[in-house]
């Protein structure tokens, strides 16, 4: 196999590793700001605070995962 051929056959993995990250990220910011918005100042008029809370946790958890699978998925190459 070319060196050329296990570039492009690996460019695949890398683009999804970096997309899980940045999601990832993106979720871990989201789950953060619901779960301080009222240390942070921020007034949420439509979910009460407590399902704010509760869907911040479980976007923290799913960006906490999103992350690791894209270090799994980067480093099983």
């Amino acid at each position: 196999m070319s060196t050329k051929s296990q570039r492009q056959s690996r460019l695949p993995y890398s683009i999804r590793a970096i997309f899980d990250w940045v999601m990832g990220l993106i979720y871990l910011g989201v789950g953060v700001v619901l779960i301080f918005a009222p240390r942070l100042g921020i007034q949420l008029r439509f979910p009460p605070q407590d399902v704010a809370s509760i869907f911040g946790i479980a976007c923290v958890i799913y960006g906490g995962f999103r992350i690791y699978r894209g270090f799994k998925t980067r480093h099983s190459d």
